[in-house]
């Protein structure tokens, strides 16, 4: 599946009005990543993760593409979570050459979804390593509605002409896991 999505980074202040917009509906999820000691599969963008959703595993990784604001999206269901992911697991899912790679740490998300003809507004409340953030994600099949719905949230919550796309979570979770570390 090939996964197209817009994010903006949002203060509390905006994700709290944000959320008085629109009819969501709420989940909490949890994402675990895997990478290598030396973070191989970052500097390729590839994010491996194992999500926790309703007392399930699945098994994801996300993959690059040669369009920007898109990547390849695989998943399996798991039976349990793994501290480690081989090498051999990892390429049984995506055909690509992979190192085996280790539990980093977590990431737990409270995401409210509103749905749209032709993608999704996801509002996310994110907190790891003691760190919380806010994001807006609109995911999308159709581009114009979404950039339609993209420009009428922005036009409701006041945006900036300096507000920019920002990083997704998973270079913010790495980001604070080196800061960790060091």
């Amino acid at each position: 599946m090939v996964e197209n999505e817009f994010k903006i980074m949002l203060t509390e202040e905006k994700y709290r009005k944000l959320l008085s917009l629109y009819d969501f509906n709420t989940i909490v999820q949890t994402n675990h990543y895997y990478d290598t000691a030396d973070l191989q599969m970052s500097e390729k963008h590839i994010t491996v993760r194992v999500r926790m959703l309703d007392g399930k595993f699945f098994l994801q990784m996300k993959l690059p593409t040669s369009v920007n604001f898109s990547r390849v999206e695989l998943s399996r269901e798991l039976d349990k979570l793994p501290d480690s992911i081989s090498g051999e697991e990892l390429k049984s899912l995506s055909g690509v050459d992979c190192p085996t790679v280790n539990r980093l740490g977590q990431l737990t998300t409270t995401r409210s979804i509103w749905e749209f003809d032709g993608g999704e507004v996801d509002v996310d409340k994110s907190e790891y390593f003691g760190k919380t953030d806010y994001e807006l994600e609109i995911e999308f099949t159709d581009e114009k509605s979404a950039r339609d719905v993209l420009s009428e949230i922005k036009q409701k919550l006041e945006f900036s002409s300096d507000e920019n796309v920002c990083v997704g979570k998973v270079r913010r979770f790495l980001q604070e896991y080196q800061n960790q570390s060091d």
